[in-house]
């Protein structure tokens, strides 16, 4: 003891009078619980120049250039030798260092330093004696794989699906059920009909390590069910880096086609927003009279004229993005900084777009599915999304203090061109469809953090605040009938145009405070306090006298000709109109506050305990007007819609098998809350899906009892294998489902019962035990089969309470003997299977990467009485990544990769007994993507 801290002496001594020529950076952890050991000696072995770690475990030590032999000590611990360490003068070598508790005074271990350069080790040391069930995956696995974004790095992590390339599934569950935080403060998403984040928006490249929790405990926020995704940024940087890259995806179905569609936007749209072009050119309080006159003629001439689509030769995908960050030692104080920016342009489209409309006919002697109507034509987009993240943290020995700046910048221009074939289900017509559109959705989030440590007692607190938004600025759907080779307006014809826009604050704090009773006894405390506003207004146009106008060709942009434009001497022309409603607009406000006390117990040396409680109280508010499902309606100001207090306990076990071997059980309960949109009385129409959304003031906040059990084996650092089993029980579950009788409207419902239960399985581990030449060959394997089960008696389905399963008896005349008690639940997936291959020689600097990622069918809308099921189909995912490092210093790579090379489709289709037909179908093709990275 006494000679630990004589060196840790002269190691503060001697560590500020050194030339820097070259850095030692890394972490110091315990090897078996994976904490950082605040207070370790670093040392050149046989003088007195070192550092100490601080109490993130992290140390910087300046060193000459050459060949080392380092040293690390600390009290009660095994002293570790680390022999080979280079140091190149102005550069930095990294090292995250394990060491073991001493407890028999054994002799020093001696490693070299390729032995423990991967950071894989670490993640899964943290994940060997995390007090939750969790996986993950680090900034090494990014760097081996040469993933460029979150998206397709997640498909790695067990029980992980990525839907759409951008958002995540845990254990089947997505949405509302999985929950994503930067830096542990969770963010919303950039879409308004989702409860989840987009993962795209994240490059690699600042990212520490992504952690995925699937089990709660109290110092957690407390609305999720499936997973909690944790995604850290890097505040020190190990070494000066800067980085460029450049990127081009080809998809040969849809890139360089002379006839994707399209229409002209604004000069900016190559930014992300739009510059005015689009902005609606009235007042949006301005009132326009029923009857034509010259102030209505004046209105409808300062709209566009463009309704209809245009066709053009569109480009391939690019990406580019620059990145520099660094740690800079300063006298008492460590600075640690980065920026990155990114810039990704996708375009796409899809030949052959359908969507189609079933419903149940009784019309003949057995019921049987019929086609409403058949939508096929050319769908066209072009996604631009740049984002920027800056980093700047400070550190003494005992206290850190930082900052993140994220902004992120989306414009989404889609072009359809289609025509929709009723049949006489309803009433028979062809229509000939275009859409414009554009969204435009930006969000800038500021994190002020702090970490303290005060002998025993560590404090943590966070600061975060965020605005976003989204608006659609005219969106443009028009719908001409062809009848007998006539065109009229008639049967659903129409020129709509909207404005919609989306304003949204959020203000949160928390506080974590540490206290270490002793060896074997951990106490924490804390709280948080969440605030969140949104304003969500629409503005909608249409145009008259549309049924009496005389429709001479078929081609919008004909349409708003001058010639066919109300005047006094066209007095049967088209003008503007106002058909804006009321019940579309609302303002909601939502606060919670949160209190928790947890303690983390060693029973026995290989029994522990975690357990403790979560206070959660959430309130929401809403203004707007009320809107009944029998069409009467009443003014809410300010309304209280949801007022609840929520005890969150939680109950975790890890029984130390082995040393590196673990068997956790746990049991904990926690919720699942309505969004904004889904508890207001907003009706929105999405034209392209001819989806209509109608929200629910009633709905209730779900909760969920979970309950896990796994098993965890870690036979080599790197390596391990998992066999989980879980269940979980929910009441009021929010689920999607059809109006009766209505095919295209959804209302979010609160269904009584629903239970989920599954297992994980997960294999990680290199080939080199069949023979040495396999050596840097590696597979991992994850697996998660999961059933579920609804009450349909517990599915209210009305405001007259039916029930999804009345309706149904009662559409079938009373008769029962054929009608389900139990279905699936909507959202879970019964099965998902994530596979990978990897290549990695290091001496050479290649790698290649094959992953296969599947999900189950899984039921996304619920049908009542004529209106079938939808189910989402299996994506069957095959991806290929090569990458090759080159140059003097392998400052130079190039990768190469390939997705969907199985040529999946993404597919929805209606279910009814036997039958299946097809709800919607998108051909995403086979894209190859060429990537060129620069790292000085």
């Amino acid at each position: 003891m006494k000679k630990f801290f004589i060196v840790a002496l002269a190691v503060c001594i001697s560590s500020s009078a050194f030339a820097q020529t070259g850095f030692l950076r890394g972490k110091v952890y315990d090897e078996i619980s994976g904490e950082a050991l605040f207070g370790a000696a670093v040392i050149k072995k046989g003088t007195t120049t070192g550092a100490v770690a601080d109490f993130d475990g992290n140390f910087s030590l300046s060193l000459e250039p050459g060949t080392h032999t380092i040293e690390v000590q600390f009290v009660s611990y095994q002293s570790k030798t680390i022999e080979g360490v280079e140091i190149v003068a102005g550069q930095t070598t990294t090292l995250d260092i394990p060491i073991s508790e001493d407890v028999t005074e054994l002799e020093s271990v001696v490693v070299t330093a390729e032995v423990i350069r991967n950071n894989d080790v670490g993640l899964l040391a943290v994940q060997k004696k995390s007090i939750n069930t969790m996986d993950g995956i680090s900034s090494a696995s990014f760097r081996r794989v040469g993933d460029s974004n979150l998206s397709s790095a997640m498909n790695r992590v067990t029980g992980v699906t990525i839907q759409g390339d951008k958002y995540v599934y845990v254990r089947g569950l997505g949405d509302r059920y999985t929950k994503t935080s930067l830096n542990g403060m969770i963010i919303p998403g950039l879409d308004p009909d989702r409860n989840d984040v987009q993962v795209d928006l994240f490059p690699t490249g600042v990212l520490e390590n992504v952690i995925v929790y699937k089990t709660f405990t109290p110092n957690l926020v407390g609305d999720f069910a499936g997973g909690l995704v944790n995604i850290q940024t890097k505040a020190f940087p190990e070494e000066k880096t800067s980085s460029a890259s450049l990127s081009f995806g080809y998809n040969p179905a849809m890139h360089f086609n002379s006839n994707a569609v399209s229409y002209k936007g604004s000069s900016t749209d190559v930014l992300g927003w739009d510059n005015g072009a689009r902005a609606l050119p009235i007042s949006a309080s301005a009132s326009i009279p029923t009857l034509p006159n010259s102030f209505v003629e004046e209105t409808t001439k300062k709209f566009s004229p463009l309704l209809g689509t245009s066709r053009s030769t569109n480009f391939m995908n690019t990406n580019f993005s620059l990145s520099h960050g660094n740690q800079v030692q300063r006298n008492k104080v460590t600075w640690g900084y980065n920026a990155i920016f990114n810039y990704t342009n996708t375009n796409t489209f899809y030949e052959g777009f359908t969507r189609k409309r079933f419903e149940k006919d009784r019309t003949s002697a057995e019921v049987s599915l019929e086609r409403d109507f058949t939508a096929v034509g050319d769908l066209s987009s072009n996604n631009v999304l740049w984002s920027a993240l800056g980093t700047l943290a400070a550190k003494v020995d005992n206290h850190t203090i930082g900052t993140n700046i994220f902004r992120t910048q989306n414009g989404v221009n889609t072009a359809l061109d289609r025509e929709i074939d009723f049949t006489t289900l309803n009433n028979p017509t062809l229509v000939h469809n275009d859409i414009l559109a554009y969204t435009q959705r930006q969000m800038t989030n500021n994190i002020l953090y702090g970490k303290h440590q005060f002998g025993r007692l560590r404090v943590d607190w966070t600061n975060s605040l965020l605005f976003s938004g989204i608006t659609d600025p005219d969106y443009r759907d028009t719908r001409i009938n062809e009848d007998d080779g006539e065109f009229a307006f008639k049967n659903g014809g129409t020129i709509n145009r909207f404005w919609r826009e989306l304003k949204e604050t959020n203000e949160s704090f928390k506080a974590d405070v540490t206290y270490e009773l002793n060896d074997n006894n951990k106490l924490k405390a804390g709280g948080m306090v969440a605030f969140k506003w949104r304003e969500f207004t629409v503005n909608s146009f249409n145009y008259a006298p549309i049924s009496t106008f005389r429709v001479e060709q078929n081609d919008p942009n004909w349409l708003l000709t001058e010639p066919n434009l109300y005047s006094a001497e066209n007095p049967g022309g088209l003008y503007i109109q106002n058909n804006s409603n009321a019940y579309n607009n609302y303002d909601g406000f939502q606060s919670i506050y949160a209190a928790y006390v947890m303690n983390e117990m060693n029973i026995t040396s290989k029994l522990k305990s975690i357990y403790g409680v979560r206070v959660e109280n959430v309130k929401m508010f809403y203004t707007g007007i009320r809107l009944n499902e029998d069409n009467s309606s009443q003014l809410e100001d300010n309304t209280k819609t949801l007022d609840k207090t929520n005890l969150l306990p939680s109950l975790n076990f890890v029984y130390a098998l082995q040393e590196n071997m673990n068997l956790r059980a746990s049991f904990n309960k926690t919720l699942a809350r309505p969004s904004f949109k889904e508890k207001s009385s907003a009706f929105i129409e999405d034209p392209i899906t001819r989806i209509q959304f109608s929200g629910n003031l009633d709905l209730k906040q779900a909760q969920i009892l979970n309950y896990d059990l796994r098993w965890e084996y870690f036979f080599t650092p790197g390596e391990m294998v998992s066999a989980s089993v879980f269940y979980k029980d929910f009441t009021d579950h929010i689920a999607l489902v059809f109006f009766p009788n209505n095919p295209g409207q959804l209302k979010p419902r609160n269904v009584g019962e629903a239970q989920v239960y599954g297992a994980e399985f997960e294999v990680r581990k290199d080939l080199s035990f069949i023979t040495p030449a396999l050596q840097n060959f590696s597979i991992g394997s994850n697996v998660s089969i999961v059933a579920s089960r609804v009450n349909r008696k517990t599915v209210t389905v009305s405001e007259q309470g039916q029930t999804e399963y009345d309706s149904e008896v009662s559409y079938k005349g009373g008769d029962a003997s054929s009608v389900k008690l139990y279905r699936e639940m909507t959202g879970q997936s019964p099965y998902v299977v994530n596979a990978y291959l990897l290549y990695q020689n290091d001496e050479i600097g290649f790698s290649t990467n094959l992953s296969y990622n599947v999900q189950g069918e899984t039921i996304t809308f619920i049908g009542i009485s004529n209106i079938p099921d939808v189910y989402q189909k299996p994506f069957n995912s095959l991806n290929l990544n090569v990458t090759q490092q080159f140059g003097g210093s392998r400052q130079s790579a190039l990768s190469l990769s390939a997705k969907n090379l199985l040529n999946a489709k993404d597919q929805q289709v209606y279910k009814f007994g036997d039958e299946e037909e097809l709800f919607s179908l998108y051909m995403p093709q086979r894209l190859f993507s060429l990537k060129y990275t620069y790292t000085f």
